[in-house]
C-alpha cells in the first residue's frame, strides 16, 4: 500500500504507475453518472476513476462529479444532465486541458495556467482561462453563460469572433446568434455546489496491479 499526502507531490509517481494519457481523478460522485472510452459501452463513474483523453462523461438527473487534474489540482465540478469530453495532452511538466461540452453546467477552479492550456469549448464559444474560478451554462438553443468568480475569462464567441474579458461579479452571455454582452451577476443566478458543503474526506484510494500483476492500493491526501 502506497501512502501520498499532497497531489501536486505525486504527479510523476501516478504517471509512471497509470501511463501518459491518464489525466485526472474523480474526486466526488453523486447519484447517477457514467462514462465512456473509446467504443465501449459507458460505465457508472466511482470516486477515484482515472480519466484518459477522450473520456466523455455524462451526469444524469439528480447526478454531479467532481474531478481533479493531476498535473496542477485544477478542478471540475459538473453538475446534472451535463455532457462533455475531458481531453489532456500531456508534457514534461503540465497538461493542456480542453474540456468539450456538449450541455450542461459546470464549474471550473483553474491553476494559474499559460495562455491557451485551459479551455472549454461548446458549439458556440471558446472560454479561455489562465488561472480562475467560474460557471459555464451551455445550452444548445440559447447559447453559453459564463459567471466569473474570481480572475478573468476570455469568452470568445466562435459565430461573430467578437470577445470579452469576464472577471469578478461579472457575467458573460454567448448567443447562437454571434452576439455577445456582459452585465454585473444576479447572485440568484450562481449554481449551487453541491461539493461546497458537508464533510470531505479528501482521500482517494486507487487499486491497481503491478508489473507482476499484485493488487495495491495508491491512497491519495489531496487539499
Amino acid at each position: 500500500m502506497f501512502t501520498i499526502r499532497n497531489i501536486s507531490i505525486c504527479t510523476l509517481f501516478i504517471s509512471m504507475i497509470f501511463g501518459a494519457d491518464r489525466i485526472a481523478i474523480a474526486t466526488k460522485v453523486i447519484g447517477p453518472v457514467k462514462y465512456t472510452r473509446g467504443s465501449a459501452s459507458s460505465k457508472a463513474l466511482k470516486k477515484g476513476h482515472i480519466f484518459e483523453s477522450g473520456d466523455i462523461l455524462l451526469t444524469e438527473k439528480g447526478g454531479f462529479a467532481a474531478l481533479i487534474f493531476i498535473d496542477d489540482k485544477s478542478a471540475l465540478k459538473i453538475k446534472e444532465n451535463s455532457k462533455l469530453t475531458i481531453f489532456g495532452k500531456r508534457s514534461a511538466r503540465a497538461i493542456v486541458k480542453e474540456i468539450k461540452l456538449e450541455k450542461g453546467v459546470i464549474r471550473a477552479q483553474v491553476s494559474k495556467q499559460k495562455k491557451g492550456d485551459f479551455i472549454i469549448r461548446t458549439s458556440v464559444s471558446v472560454a479561455s482561462v489562465k488561472g480562475t474560478d467560474f460557471w459555464i451554462i451551455s445550452d444548445e438553443e440559447a447559447g453559453d453563460s459564463v459567471i466569473g468568480l474570481e480572475g478573468i475569462v476570455e469568452l470568445l464567441n466562435i459565430v461573430s469572433g467578437e470577445s470579452l474579458d469576464i472577471t469578478s461579479g461579472l457575467s458573460g452571455l454567448s448567443s447562437s446568434d454571434g452576439s455577445i454582452q456582459i452585465f454585473k451577476t444576479d447572485p440568484k443566478i450562481i449554481p449551487f455546489d453541491p461539493s461546497s458543503t458537508g464533510v470531505d474526506t479528501k482521500k482517494l484510494e486507487i487499486e491497481f496491479k503491478d508489473a507482476s500483476g499484485k493488487k495495491k492500493t495508491l491512497i491519495i491526501n489531496y487539499n
